[in-house]
């Protein structure tokens, strides 16, 4: 019988990171498991480390992880989301990527922007990420609005004259929940 049977606890683990998962209180499971790693010559981060409960959830590699009740079965089930973390890091990168202020003229966002977002949404795509999809999309949006507003001398925000239809004509990308909608495929109505 291994530890796993004996402490009642899995260990999910990716590269140096690593989540033990604890059916019962997981004090003594983390000293176990610190003496073990002590014994291989590896050291327990004590800043990274902490006890929680899955309904409190926890961030595991840029996702948060939470245990719920399903709204279908009513059962307890575990949902997969971006991390906070991870959000705001993709925004900042998309901000660096749209600034307005550049002293000179770059080339439009669209092909600088479209690696980037294809990355993250292929990364998260597999987790409970429409909410977050949605949001990123309306901030690529009003950032890539506000940057053809701003390059064309213009004022305000430019809804009127950048809707979200003109954008996606322009190249914008399109997340439709998890899957990436080419401009050149909703102009010609094809999926």
């Amino acid at each position: 019988m291994g530890y796993p049977e004996k402490l009642g606890a899995t260990l999910h683990r990716y590269c140096d990171d690593a989540v033990l998962i604890c059916r019962k209180g997981a004090t003594d499971v983390l000293k176990t498991f610190t003496e073990i790693a002590k014994r291989m010559d590896l050291t327990v981060n004590e800043e990274k480390t902490k006890i929680t409960k899955l309904t409190d959830g926890f961030d595991f590699i840029g996702f948060h992880f939470v245990k719920r009740k399903s709204l279908k079965s009513g059962k307890d089930s575990m949902y997969i989301f971006p991390s906070k973390r991870t959000q705001q890091a993709i925004r900042n990168k998309l901000k660096y990527l749209t600034s307005r202020r550049a002293p000179i003229t770059p080339p439009p966002p669209p092909p600088k922007v479209r690696p980037v977002v294809m990355g993250w949404v292929n990364y998260f795509r597999h987790t409970n990420a429409n909410e977050a999809f949605r949001l990123l999309q309306r901030f690529i949006n009003i950032r890539f609005r506000r940057y053809l507003t701003h390059r064309s001398k213009g004022r305000g925000f430019g809804w009127e004259k950048y809707p979200n239809r003109k954008l996606y004509a322009k190249g914008m990308i399109y997340i439709g929940s998890g899957q990436i909608e080419y401009p050149e495929r909703l102009a010609h109505g094809l999926r």
